[in-house]
């Protein structure tokens, strides 16, 4: 079971009765073959992991097995790291292309086009949000429209859902997001700006029938304003 995770870094587990180590000393340790540090950073990342596949792919089974996948890539591959970037930054980079991949696969089999996240213009099928207008008024209402947003940002196209995940649910900053799917920072800045627009029109759309959407509307330009 893994120790407490603060701003100041991990501790090892209290089993082990071992001092508090930062994520530097983990990785390094890890890399010398320290198996219970590589355990303790795999507990720390497994979460935001998985959250990210379940936001990308849709499906929880989908998302465990990724998240394995992720694991098992970042043991195996730990001994590449070496530091140009944030060691988050790296296992969101893995998992994005993780993703990628299942995706790819995915809409091969449903005989779709799959859009990569590479650098590449836009079409209008990349904005086409599912309709749901027909959700319960009290889905609206649970957690601030915190779940309604989820839904819209769930339907966007792959290469918009991608930056707008890991802005808005895992807290990158832009800088972070293009390292992470290996793309401008300008495109990134692009890819969230026109995300957000389309999500607001349909939130408009949507406050027709449910007035409570207005806060949304209001936290989302505010969002967009200080960008």
């Amino acid at each position: 079971m893994m120790g407490n995770v603060d701003e100041e870094g991990y501790s090892m587990s209290k089993k082990t009765g071992g001092p508090a180590l930062g994520e530097q000393d983990l990785i390094r340790r890890a890399r010398a073959g320290d198996e219970q540090s590589f355990t303790i950073l795999a507990e720390a990342y497994s979460a935001r992991i998985y959250n990210m596949g379940l936001r990308m792919l849709g499906n929880g089974e989908d998302a465990a097995d990724m998240t394995q996948e992720v694991l098992i890539k970042i043991y195996r591959h730990l001994g590449n790291f070496r530091g140009d970037s944030a060691f988050s930054t790296w296992v969101y980079r893995i998992t994005v292309n993780s993703c990628r991949d299942i995706l790819r696969i995915s809409y091969r089999r449903k005989e779709m086009i799959f859009a990569d996240f590479g650098e590449d213009g836009e079409t209008e099928d990349d904005f086409q949000i599912a309709d749901f207008s027909a959700i319960p008024e009290t889905v609206y209402l649970d957690s601030e429209c915190d779940h309604y947003l989820a839904r819209l940002i769930d339907s966007l196209s792959p290469k918009y859902r991608v930056v707008m995940v890991l802005r808005e649910i895992s807290g990158l900053s832009y800088q972070e997001i293009a390292e992470a799917v290996n793309i401008s920072i300008g495109t990134v800045k692009s890819r969230i700006s026109r995300a957000r627009a389309a999500l607001a029109d349909k939130i408009l759309s949507d406050r027709e029938h449910y007035p409570h959407l207005s806060g949304l509307i209001s936290r989302e330009s505010r969002k967009e304003a200080v960008k």
